[in-house]
Formats: structure tokens, C-alpha cells, sequence
């Protein structure tokens, strides 16, 4: 490559097709070299669904060391399996009735139309909102492989997720059909494929490979790299490569909302580039499948054996209050409802473990939308004490804060960047619709689209699309649902949204909110019905992506010897995100503790999230992210 493009920003002025397919035809030829040294050929256990790690695999006898695990969320769950596997005596405690986090399911008899005489009827399911599984998630894949979990496989033939709707009618997908040239060839029609699917989003399709080769070619090792993204956001960096609105807005917006729950312009440029980076790696890297539905019973509930199954201890019910620190250690965990404030009668939702006030019991939680049949009220009573020689925070970052507030550890770096640390807000949105095809008219084949342009509508998705719930291609592993066979006689949908920019509504009622979503839904279908029921999930936890966020994420191990954080909003040297980020997480403390606890055994092995691909270590040579 001419020293001038490698050297010169302003020499990247214009990539036409022609020159696109060229370099791809540089890194095929890259890797065809590579392909002939010695222990390059053949495929890569990351080409694997489920990557088959043996060592992995142990069960090792007790250590003596015990371990409590703050928050029985995802990472929780991860982390507790994996030491428990270890000999480590392990308890979680859990602020609400049941494991998973964001990832918990739940029935609920008073949503939808129930069957007529079906005395045993437990109820529709309602979840926290939809979950999308990468391939490029390496390291959460070969943990359920190991613990023989299989996700729903949306067929690649047939669909796509990545199914773009601009509220003007404009109509994009991405990935689809998927190449079908054997490997560095069908790299290459990969590559051309996105470039066409690209130039779809904007009128300047000449400049499209330009913005495509600036994005692949970020180096996450680079530091300095790392550190730029991070104090910029996404929008800025684009136009500053002259990236058109357009695209950034029709293509990147919808990604942002259903990937960081924010809009675009609050997400820093690091995070969609790694996003980018990660899922560029191979075809199968940018496919998305799901959790088998639902997912409280799918995987959460296994997990939740297995972990009883090998001695772990779970307490429900119980939230942290904070964390008892002397002479540099943390010596106990204080937990337990506090029982009243300010004189005022407290309830608590079993579901999402939410504790508010009000003079009665309410229908419904405020934040999760369960019903009173999962409310119950406090009674006041003394928290508890629990020790252990180890202590992991698997909460949110909310979550976390609050502990850190109440514990006074504040005073060094560590901590208090934690307490800079905000929180975003989601508000998915789940309508029933009876007798209903409209779906079935508009979207053939696909059971999401990702819209942009209107005011509510975020990622949106039939729950009861064909195959998805019904059971007509799941997997054979998992049973297929008890009330699919409803949804299909029935004509039932069951669309979803969730609300990114949720300032918009959070004041209004759940009724006002389910409306504007309707209405919305219907300029995308206009036959739509009016909805038979519907509910409203106000999740206000989730961590965001902002800018200057890298710069303060706080590592895994704390200044405090025997205390450490995991999630997806700590601080890694390995590129991963969301809940690949989590998985990972939990299997480096993991190995912290193996080697605190001085075992010779028991390390896990840490995949390389995505796949190696010479086409992006050749961008990295060449290219460069900055204007």
C-alpha cells in the first residue's frame, strides 16, 4: 500500500468499490500466506457454536475458602458455577425472589387473553426484555456449551435481525442472504455485501468504504486509541470522517438503542467501534441469536440447580445494605430490608426487587409492572450479618453505588469513580395483539425490525413470530413451550419495543405510554388491531456507554484486598461487551481467587471474543481511526 494512504488521513479522501475490493483482495491474499505456516490451518475452536474448552472442565474438592457473591444477576450466576466448580463454598444473596437479573422471566395469568379450561394455566410469560446473543460472544458460548445450553438459532438462510425501518418507509438489511464462497473467498463477498448493504443508507456510496476501513481499522490494544474514542461521542467522531447524518442516525442510532439502550448522541465513539470490531471478525460473528423463550425458565432456572446442586447457598429476598470494612478488609456484609422510611408503609416486588412506598397495596409494581399477587409488604425486622473470606459485587452499577455510598468507602480514586458513574434507563413496552396478521403482512420471515425517525419506537419485536415461540425450529434440547400452540391458533402478537429515550414518558402512565407505542406501530401497520393488553417495564439500572466512561471504569480487584467487582461496566484489557463482558468478568475473578486461594488448578481459559481476521489487522496497518 502507498505510503502516502498509510501515513495521511487526508489521503483517504475516497474509496470507491473498485479500491474496496482491492484491499480486500490485499488481506485474502494475507491470509492465504498465513494460512500456509505451520498451526494455521484448519478451523479454530472459535469457529465452534459452543467452543469446547476441556480444561475447563473441573471439579475440584473443597479449598476452605469461601466466597459471597453480592447480586444474583447474570454475572452472579456465571461467577458462582464457575468457583463452586473449584471447591470454593460460595452464597449469593439476591435482592428479589428469583435469579437472572436482567435476564429473569416470569408468569403472569392477568396478561393476555388466557386459554378457556385450562384449570393449570401458570400464566403468559413477561421478561425483562429481549437478549441478543452475538456470535462473537466466545467466552458466554463456551460456558453454555459446557453446561449444555443451546440458544434458538435464527436461521441464516431465511432471516436476518438486522432489519432497518426509517420512519419515511425506507426499508435496509444487512447480513442478508449470508455469503456462500468457502473461506477467505466468501471474506471477501462479506465485505462486498456490506459495502452494497452500506450504500443503501446514503447517497454517497463512493464514500462508503472509506467510513467502513476508518471504523474496521481501530485497535483496541492501542491505548491511546481506547482513550480518544472514549472522549468522544459516536456522532462527533463520524462527521468528523464525514460521515453523513444520515447514516449515522438510520444506521448507528438504531444499533445504539438496541445495543447500549441509549440514543446515539449520548454514546461515546469507543463502544460502537468495539461493537463494530468485534462483530466484523466472520460472518457468524455479526449473527444474533436469542435465549430460548422464556428465558427465566430456559437458562436461569438450570443455572439455579446446578449451583444448589454443588453446595452453593442462595438467599432470596435480601438486599445488601453495605459492606463492613476494618483494618483493611471487608469482614462482613450487612443485609436485609430495612423495614419503614419515614414512618411510611413499604412494599416489595417479588420480581424485581423494588421496595416503595404507598398508604395501600398497589396493582401493579411502579417499576417492573408485576402484579399485586408479587408485592408484598415489609415487615420490619434486623438485617443480618454474613462473612466471608472473599466478597464479589455482581450488581449493576446502581446497584453497586448505593453499597459503596452506604459503606463509606469513599475517599480514594477507585471508589469515588465509581460514584461518578450515572445510569440509563429502558422502558420496554409489550402489547397483545388477538386475531392479528399484520406482522405476518409486513415483516415476512422477520421477527424484528430496527426503526429510526420516530419518537418512541426502539428495537421491536414478535415475540410470537413463527419459530421463535411456537416451537417449529427449536432446538432440540429445550422443551418447547407450553403455550406456543395458543399464539399460533389464535393469530396472537406479541410486540415489543423498548424506549431508549425514555425522559420522553417517564412521566406519563403506563396506559398513556402503551398508546403512543401503539399508535407509532401503526404507521408502520396500519391494519394493526387495538391491543388487547399490554405492559410497561421501567427498568432504570442499566449501565450506559457515555463519553469519558472508559477513562473511569474501575478494574476488577479493589483497593481493598478481598473485595472486587464484576459486570459489564468494569474496567478489562480484553475486548469484549454487554453480556460477553459479564461472562468475562466472571471468570477473571474467578482466576483472581484461584490464585489468592494458592490452587495449582482450576484456571479458566479466556477466549479471544470474535475471530482473528487478516482483513482487520491489515486495516489496522493501513488505516487509521483518526480524521
Amino acid at each position: 500500500m502507498p505510503e502516502d494512504i498509510k501515513k495521511s488521513p487526508n489521503s483517504e479522501t475516497s474509496l470507491s468499490r473498485r479500491q474496496f475490493i482491492k484491499t480486500n483482495a490485499a488481506a485474502a491474499a494475507a491470509g492465504a500466506a498465513s494460512m500456509a505456516l505451520p498451526g494455521c490451518s484448519g478451523k479454530s475452536v472459535l469457529d465452534e457454536e459452543y467452543p469446547d474448552i476441556p480444561e475447563n472442565k473441573v471439579n475440584l474438592p473443597p479449598n476452605g475458602k469461601s466466597v459471597l457473591i453480592l447480586g444474583g444477576g447474570f454475572g452472579g450466576m456465571h461467577a458462582a458455577c464457575e468457583l463452586l466448580d473449584r471447591g470454593f463454598d460460595v452464597t449469593v444473596i439476591e435482592k428479589s425472589n428469583m435469579l437472572g437479573g436482567k435476564l429473569k422471566s416470569w408468569r403472569d395469568p392477568s396478561f393476555g387473553v388466557p386459554p378457556e379450561n385450562d384449570p393449570d394455566f401458570k400464566g403468559y410469560p413477561r421478561d425483562h426484555g429481549a437478549h441478543a446473543v452475538w456470535g462473537f460472544y466466545n467466552n458466554l458460548r463456551e460456558f453454555m456449551g459446557r453446561h449444555g445450553y443451546r440458544l434458538y438459532k435464527i436461521p441464516r438462510e431465511d432471516t436476518t435481525m438486522y432489519n432497518f425501518l426509517n420512519k419515511d418507509g425506507q426499508e435496509n438489511t444487512i447480513g442478508f442472504p449470508p455469503p456462500n464462497l468457502p473461506g477467505m473467498f466468501g471474506e471477501i463477498q462479506r465485505c462486498y455485501n456490506l459495502l452494497n448493504d452500506l450504500s443503501r443508507f446514503s447517497a454517497e456510496e463512493e464514500r462508503i468504504g472509506k467510513y467502513l476501513l476508518k471504523m474496521m481499522s481501530f485497535d483496541f490494544d492501542d491505548v491511546n486509541q481506547r482513550m480518544y474514542l472514549d472522549s468522544i461521542s459516536f456522532p462527533e467522531w463520524a462527521r468528523s470522517i464525514g460521515m453523513p447524518d444520515k447514516l449515522i442516525y438510520r444506521l448507528f442510532g438504531p444499533l445504539s438503542e438496541m445495543a447500549m439502550f441509549d440514543h446515539i448522541d449520548n454514546t461515546s465513539a469507543l463502544y460502537t467501534l468495539m461493537l463494530l470490531n468485534l462483530a466484523g471478525g466472520s460472518y457468524d460473528d455479526m449473527c444474533i441469536d436469542i435465549f430460548m423463550h422464556p428465558p427465566g425458565e430456559t437458562y436461569v432456572a438450570p443455572i439455579e440447580q446446578y449451583i444448589k446442586s454443588r453446595g452453593g447457598k442462595i438467599i432470596y429476598n435480601t438486599p445488601v445494605i453495605r459492606v463492613n470494612h476494618v483494618n483493611g478488609k471487608i469482614k462482613s456484609v450487612l443485609a436485609g430490608d430495612e423495614g419503614s422510611v419515614d414512618g411510611s408503609k413499604m412494599w416489595k416486588c417479588r420480581i424485581c426487587g423494588s421496595v416503595f412506598s404507598a398508604p395501600s397495596k398497589p396493582n401493579r409494581c411502579p417499576v417492573c409492572g408485576a402484579p399485586s399477587s408479587q408485592i408484598f409488604a415489609l415487615t420490619s425486622g434486623p438485617p443480618k450479618e454474613y462473612t466471608a473470606d472473599y466478597y464479589v459485587v455482581a450488581m449493576d452499577s446502581p446497584g453497586a453505588k448505593q453499597v459503596i455510598a452506604k459503606s463509606n468507602l469513599t475517599g480514594s480514586s477507585y471508589f469515588d469513580n465509581i460514584m461518578k458513574l450515572e445510569k440509563t434507563s429502558v422502558f420496554p413496552v409489550n402489547l397483545w395483539y388477538s386475531k392479528c396478521t399484520s406482522w405476518e403482512k409486513r415483516f415476512p420471515g422477520f421477527m424484528d425490525f430496527m426503526p429510526s425517525g420516530f419518537k418512541l419506537l426502539g428495537v421491536t419485536l414478535n415475540w410470537a413470530h413463527d419459530g421463535i415461540l411456537n416451537g417449529k425450529k427449536a432446538c432440540s434440547q429445550v422443551v418447547v413451550p407450553d403455550y406456543q400452540q395458543d399464539y399460533v391458533n389464535d393469530k396472537i402478537a406479541v410486540i415489543e419495543t423498548q424506549i431508549a429515550d425514555t425522559k420522553r414518558v417517564e412521566n406519563m402512565s403506563d396506559d398513556m405510554i402503551a398508546r403512543l407505542v401503539h399508535e407509532e406501530l401503526k404507521i408502520v401497520m396500519p391494519d394493526l388491531p387495538d391491543p388487547t393488553d399490554y405492559y410497561v417495564n421501567r427498568w432504570d439500572t442499566y449501565s450506559p456507554q457515555l463519553v469519558g466512561y472508559e477513562a473511569i471504569r474501575p478494574p476488577i480487584q479493589s483497593p481493598v484486598d478481598n473485595l472486587f467487582f464484576i459486570g459489564d461496566w468494569v474496567k478489562t484489557d480484553h475486548l469484549s461487551v454487554y453480556m460477553e463482558k459479564t461472562n468475562v468478568s466472571a471468570k477473571m475473578v474467578t482466576n483472581i481467587l484461584v490464585e489468592k486461594a494458592g490452587l495449582k488448578k482450576g484456571k479458566i481459559k479466556i477466549l479471544q471474543s470474535g475471530s482473528p481476521n487478516k482483513l482487520l489487522d491489515l486495516c489496522r496497518v493501513v488505516f487509521s481511526i483518526y480524521p
